[in-house]
C-alpha cells in the first residue's frame, strides 16, 4: 500500500526481520494506519512474531496508504510490505486495531483490495478476516459486518491456535460456516455472524441473540503469567515514536482503574518479574538498540521499578519510560533517567481541578505533579509534556480556567527553577483532548459534551495557551472526537455508515454526517441522550471481567451520569 521506493528505504533502515517465507498458510497482519504508528506498536510486532512462530504460517506486514480510495476503482492495491503480494491473495488477514477512527481505514483497505466487504458475502476463495487489539476487546460491534472473527482480550496465545484450526478446517474442504462454528467454540473468539441483534422502537438494543449451539457470552482471554511472554521489540527502526529503542512490556493493565480509562477495566493488571525483564534485555537485538524502553499502562507502579531502572543503567544501558504516574515517581527513577540522557518526562494530570480528579478516580494533587517537574529539572531533565482532558462530566468554566493556571505555573516553575545547565531553554508541551466516554467503564452511561461546547473550550484554551511563551500546545478536534465517541459506544447499525463513508473518494465530517442521516441514525443518539442503568449495551455479551453491577455502583457514587 506504500510506494515501492519508500518501502525499500524503510526496510533498509530496519534491523531485524520476522519474515519467514514458505509457510503453507499465508497471513497478512495489517495495521490500519501509518508505518510510523504501526511499528511504534509493541503489540503489532509481538503478534507478527507469534504468527511466524507457527511452523506452517508465513506472516507479512501491511500498513495504510492515504492514497487508497474507498471505491474499488482505486489504482492503489493494498500489498504486503515484505513481498508486495496483493492483500487479496493471502489466506488470512489480521487487523490490529488500536484507535476507533481507524475503523474507516479498515473498510477502505478491504474495498481497495477487492475483497468482499461483508463477511456474509465471502466465499471459500476469499481471505479469512480476523481482528484484535484494544478496540476489538471493548466494543467490536461497529466493525462486526466486515470481520469474520474478533479476538477478545490478549491475542498472543490465541493466534497460534486460530491458524491451526484454519489448517484443520481447510483439510476438510467444508464450507466457510464450518470454520466460523469451529472458532466460535474457542475462548476469547467472537464470531459476529453467529449472533443477531434486535432493537426496540426507541433505537436501543433489545438483545444480541446467539444462533443455536453458540455460546451466549464471550469470555475475555487473558494471559495470567507475563513471564511466559516474550513481549519485546522484534525489529529496530528509527522511523517510530521510539526510534531505535528495544521495548520491553513491564506491566499490562493498571491496578488504579481511573474511571475514564477503558484499558484498566478490560485488561487485568499483571507485572513482569524483575528477573524476566533482565533476561529479555540480554538478547542480541536489545544490545544493538540505542536504549531500552520500559512500556506498560503504568510502568512506575511496578514494585521494583527503581531497582530495575537503576540496574539497567549500571549495566551500561540508556532507558526511557513510557508512562509515569506522578505519585509513583521516585528520585532513584529520575536519577536513572537523567543518567540515560533523558531530556523529557511525560505526565498526565488529566484535569487541573481537584474535584474532577476525584470524579475520574485519578486523585493525584497538582502539587505532586509540580514536585516531579521540580525534581526532574534539578537533574537536567528540562522538557515536560502534560496531558489534559476537557468535557469531563460536571466540568465548569472554572475547571477549564484552571488548566491555563496550571500551565502558567508549570511554565514559571520550569523557567525559574535552578537547573544544571541554563544554556538551553526548557520546553513545555501541552496536549488537550476532549473526553470520550468508553464502554466497560463507570462513564459508559455518561453523555458526551456537545461539539459546539467542546469547540468553544478548545478555542478558549488555544487562545490562552498560545499567549504563554515557551509553551507548545496541541488540540484534538472536537468534531472527530465526536465521531470517535459514536464508534466507541456504537452498535452494528454503524456498519452501513462505515461502509458508505469509506466507500467514498474521501472521508470527512460532511460525508460522515450524510451517511448517519441516510441510514436513519442520529449522532446525538449515541452521544447526547441519557442512558438508563438497565439499558442493554452492544458490548454486554462480552465478559471482560468487570460485573456491570459494580460499574453501576461506581457510576452512582460519582453522580450525574445515569438516570
Amino acid at each position: 500500500m506504500m510506494r515501492e521506493k519508500q518501502i525499500k528505504q524503510l526496510l533498509r533502515e530496519e534491523y531485524g526481520s520476522l519474515y519467514k517465507p514458505g509457510g503453507s498458510v499465508k497471513v497478512a497482519l495489517v495495521f490500519p494506519n501509518s508505518y510510523y504508528l504501526g511499528m511504534s506498536s509493541l503489540g503489532f510486532q509481538v503478534i507478527l512474531d507469534e504468527i511466524n512462530r507457527h511452523p506452517d504460517a508465513s506472516c507479512e506486514r501491511v500498513f495504510f496508504d492515504p492514497r487508497v480510495r474507498g471505491d474499488q476503482g482505486s489504482d492503489v492495491i493494498p500489498r504486503s510490505f515484505e513481498t508486495q503480494r496483493p492483500l487479496s491473495e493471502f489466506d488470512m488477514i489480521g487487523f490490529s486495531v488500536s484507535f476507533e477512527l481507524d475503523y474507516l481505514n479498515v473498510v477502505k483497505i478491504l474495498y481497495a483490495a477487492r475483497i468482499p466487504l461483508r463477511a456474509e458475502d465471502r466465499s471459500l476463495r476469499d481471505p479469512f478476516i480476523i481482528a484484535g487489539g484494544i478496540c476489538s476487546t471493548f466494543n467490536p460491534e461497529p466493525l462486526s459486518g466486515f470481520i469474520d472473527a474478533f479476538i477478545i482480550g490478549d491475542g498472543e496465545e490465541l493466534v497460534y491456535g486460530i491458524i491451526s484450526e484454519y489448517q484443520d478446517w481447510r483439510r476438510t474442504q467444508n464450507g466457510r460456516q464450518d470454520l466460523l462454528h469451529r472458532l466460535s467454540k474457542s475462548e476469547g473468539v467472537y464470531v459476529p455472524l453467529l449472533y443477531d441483534a434486535a432493537y426496540k422502537e426507541d433505537g436501543t438494543l433489545s438483545g444480541i441473540c446467539p444462533h443455536a449451539g453458540v455460546k451466549p457470552r464471550i469470555e475475555r482471554f487473558s494471559v495470567s503469567d507475563m513471564d511466559r511472554l516474550d513481549t519485546t521489540s522484534k525489529i529496530l527502526t528509527p522511523n517510530t515514536e521510539f526510534a531505535n529503542s528495544f521495548l520491553v512490556e513491564v506491566t499490562r493493565g493498571c491496578a488504579h482503574r481511573c474511571r475514564f480509562c477503558v484499558v484498566s477495566y478490560v485488561q487485568r493488571c499483571r507485572i513482569r518479574s524483575k528477573d524476566a525483564i533482565f533476561r529479555l534485555v540480554q538478547n542480541e537485538l536489545a544490545q544493538r538498540a540505542e536504549k531500552i524502553g520500559l512500556v506498560g499502562s503504568s510502568v512506575t507502579d511496578h514494585p521494583q521499578i527503581d531497582e530495575i531502572a537503576t540496574s539497567l543503567v549500571r549495566m551500561g544501558n540508556r532507558i526511557s519510560i513510557a508512562s509515569m504516574r506522578a505519585d509513583s515517581v521516585s528520585d532513584a527513577l529520575l536519577d536513572a533517567l537523567a543518567d540515560s540522557g533523558k531530556e523529557t518526562i511525560t505526565l498526565a494530570p488529566e484535569t487541573a481541578s481537584a474535584r474532577l480528579r476525584r470524579t475520574i478516580g485519578k486523585n493525584i494533587p497538582l502539587e505532586t505533579v509540580f514536585e516531579v517537574i521540580r525534581s526532574a529539572l534539578k537533574r537536567g531533565i528540562i522538557n515536560v509534556k502534560l496531558y489534559f482532558m476537557i468535557g469531563l462530566p460536571t466540568e465548569t468554566q472554572e475547571d477549564v480556567d484552571n488548566i491555563v493556571t496550571a500551565v502558567e505555573r508549570a511554565r514559571k516553575l520550569m523557567f525559574d527553577s535552578p537547573r544544571p545547565s541554563v544554556s538551553v531553554s526548557p520546553r513545555l508541551t501541552v496536549s488537550i483532548s476532549p473526553f470520550v466516554p468508553k464502554p466497560h467503564t463507570p462513564f459508559q452511561w455518561c453523555q458526551m459534551e456537545g461539539v459546539k461546547t467542546l469547540s468553544q473550550k478548545l478555542q478558549f484554551l488555544r487562545r490562552k495557551l498560545g499567549g504563554i511563551g515557551g509553551v507548545k500546545a496541541s488540540f484534538n478536534s472536537a468534531r472527530w472526537s465526536a465521531v470517535q465517541g459514536v464508534l466507541a459506544r456504537g452498535d452494528r447499525r454503524l456498519v452501513n455508515v462505515l461502509e458508505e463513508v469509506s466507500a467514498g473518494l474521501k472521508h470527512d465530517r460532511t460525508s460522515w454526517n450524510r451517511a448517519i442521516k441516510k441510514n436513519g441514525l442520529s449522532q446525538d443518539f449515541y452521544l447526547q441522550r441519557p442512558r438508563r442503568f438497565d439499558e442493554l449495551f452492544p458490548w454486554d455479551h462480552l465478559n471482560v471481567g468487570i460485573p456491570k453491577a459494580r460499574l453501576v455502583e461506581q457510576s452512582l457514587a460519582i453522580g450525574s451520569m445515569g438516570v
